[in-house]
């Protein structure tokens, strides 16, 4: 039992060695790569390409021949003879009375044996139809929208794995920040506890103290916990136990260009706004094949036969070829029928692609004007935090010269506090925002 779970235990860790960095940390790379190679969605897209192609294959076959072969046996319960010696010697005996055919000049032909044995082979061939044709197109376009819709896929997998590790990087700043905050919680809870002893201050200033480490402590326990999370969610992508550690991502740049112009990349590049019109292609051309569908066809078919009783011709073998053409008068109306239920299809796959593209417009928008928004504010909370900080040692040189309260020494702690985790929140808030920005535009993964 414990040799079958090393081995698990050992094969994981094996399968996970490639996305590790050589401080063993997941790389952002090598969980990208993961994910990649081991989500379900991708999976899941993966399958449906194949059964687009596979369904397009099955099109192509209106083309090919249909071949068949029978092997056939009678048991009859009597035998048939045509014997012709009667008949020829009534007529003769009607032009010259008298004359008598010699036994075994027409010897009887068997009509039908006792056991009959035959056998025949068929060829149906469609030269040409004009149907298959709209049909197979239809299904290409169904195939390049697959294609499309896993490419789709495998970006927002990235899109996702991106979003937690820059989450995560931002929980560990927030973690730093509230572990400082904890540590001089403990140093004002040190020195309040000894000015106490010495009389200087009351209880007050202590529990004050005490108070602002509690804070701390809770904010501290949040990040831990928002950053488990975190990793579990990626563990969930990678098919893998949620990490201990991640390396650090790269600096996230945010995308250059006007709005008309990263509007007009993500609407020729962003693979399920494409996905969307080749499936809008494909509605199209089954729209045409149901419309075209009265167009005559031509078809070929050849019939050999083998029976081992050659009846009145005298052979065993026979053979017929025929050539058809085929014109569609009147289908009970299923033509009319299925055209007008696939321009309703396709007009609403029309209107989808049109309410992703004004979505696009808006979002590109509404995401351009947070990411100002955010670096505005993140600069307004960068020099809060300094001004807090130098408030902080401010108060707390004063208060060891004795020209500060404690009351002002708690509040300055609770500032610092609050204005530093506020710096690291909105750090988080403009990478993601960056993050939505590149995913919007189609150039989420870094290079």
């Amino acid at each position: 039992m414990k040799s079958s779970v090393f081995l698990t235990i050992s094969l994981l860790l094996a399968s996970a060695a490639p996305a590790l960095a050589d401080s063993g940390s997941l790389t952002l790379a090598g969980a990208i790569d993961r994910a990649l190679d081991r989500n379900a969605d991708v999976g899941v897209a993966q399958a449906r390409l194949g059964e687009a192609r596979a369904a397009r294959a099955k099109v192509t076959t209106n083309f090919l021949p249909n071949i068949a072969a029978v092997g056939q046996y009678t048991r009859n319960s009597v035998e048939a003879k045509f014997d012709l010696t009667p008949l020829a010697q009534g007529i003769i005996s009607v032009a010259k009375p008298g004359l008598t055919i010699p036994a075994g000049t027409f010897p009887p032909s068997v009509i039908q044996k006792e056991d009959t044995i035959g056998g025949a082979l068929t060829v149906d061939e469609t030269i040409f139809a004009l149907s298959p044709i709209l049909a197979r197109n239809a299904a290409s376009h169904q195939v390049d929208a697959q294609a499309l819709s896993l490419e789709a896929t495998r970006r927002e997998i990235v899109y996702q794995i991106m979003q937690i590790f820059y989450n995560v990087a931002g929980m560990d700043r927030l973690i730093q920040v509230a572990e400082r905050a904890v540590a001089l919680a403990d140093q004002r809870i040190a020195f309040a506890t000894q000015r106490r002893k010495q009389g200087a201050d009351g209880e007050v200033t202590v529990l004050r103290a005490e108070t602002e480490r509690d804070k701390a402590e809770q904010d501290l326990s949040r990040a831990r916990l928002a950053r488990d999370q975190l990793l579990m969610a990626l563990g969930s992508l990678l098919d893998l136990p949620a990490p201990a550690t991640l390396t650090a991502p790269p600096e996230l740049e945010v995308p250059e260009g006007e709005l008309d112009a990263q509007e007009n990349t993500a609407l020729h590049e962003r693979p399920d706004l494409l996905a969307r019109r080749q499936a809008v292609a494909a509605g199209d051309a089954l729209v045409s094949e149901a419309n075209w569908r009265w167009m005559p066809m031509l078809t070929a078919n050849f019939t050999g036969r083998y029976t081992d009783t050659p009846g009145f011709i005298g052979q065993n073998w026979l053979w017929a070829a025929t050539a058809n053409l085929v014109v569609p008068l009147f289908d009970r109306g299923l033509r009319y029928a299925e055209a007008d239920e696939r321009k309703a299809t396709t007009r609403r796959l029309q209107q989808e692609v049109d309410k992703s593209e004004r979505d696009l417009h808006a979002a590109l928008t509404q995401t351009r004007a947070e990411i100002e928004v955010d670096r505005h504010t993140l600069e307004v909370a960068i020099s809060q935090a300094k001004k807090s900080r130098r408030t902080a040692e401010i108060v707390a040189r004063a208060q060891a010269a004795g020209g500060a309260t404690s009351l002002e020494v708690a509040e300055a702690d609770t500032n610092l506090r609050v204005a530093e985790a506020a710096v690291e929140r909105e750090r988080i808030n403009l990478d993601l925002a960056v993050l939505r920005l590149r995913h919007l535009t189609g150039n989420v993964r870094p290079e």
